[in-house]
């Protein structure tokens, strides 16, 4: 979902967009993130509850032709599981939008991580996770591309 508002926003920006002269913003905006009952592939029976931070870095460059607008997420936070293991994860989405005035491209290359380990701290599995997704549209036609995700992992899972 919020790679989807991240679009719309995105794609709201460029539109709106009749600058004559070059503008430059840059911008970091960081933000708690927690979420409760998830659950483990691995382990069935088993919930957790997560919590971390998201930072936003962005830059955006808007001239008479159009917007470039590039940017990374970053999400690292915990999750600790009810029979008291906990798995440190990261989640990374380098985003970028391109808008002339004919055609917007939008990109996003996405990468989750996760390191589990048993309430004793020894190391259980790593997950990873990585999609790439583009949106063109040019003239008003939307074309997408997708790329499948390719999971990976490594231990015990």
């Amino acid at each position: 979902m919020r790679k989807l508002a991240l679009v719309v926003a995105v794609g709201a920006l460029l539109a709106t967009s009749t600058a004559a002269a070059a503008t430059v913003i840059r911008g970091t905006t960081e933000s708690p993130i927690a979420d409760t009952g998830l659950t483990d592939d691995c382990r069935p029976g088993i919930t957790g509850d997560l919590s971390g931070t998201e930072v936003v870095d962005f830059q955006s460059v808007e001239t008479a032709e159009g917007f470039h607008i590039v940017g990374t997420t970053t999400d690292t936070g915990r999750i600790d599981w009810s029979d008291g293991s906990y798995t440190i994860i990261e989640s990374v989405d380098h985003f970028s939008a391109n808008s002339g005035l004919e055609t917007t491209v939008f990109t996003l290359a996405h990468e989750d991580s996760g390191d589990t380990y048993s309430a004793s701290g020894a190391f259980l599995y790593r997950l990873t996770f990585h999609s790439v997704e583009r949106v063109t549209v040019t003239g008003g036609i939307p074309h997408a591309e997708f790329e499948r995700g390719h999971v990976h992992v490594f231990g015990n899972c």
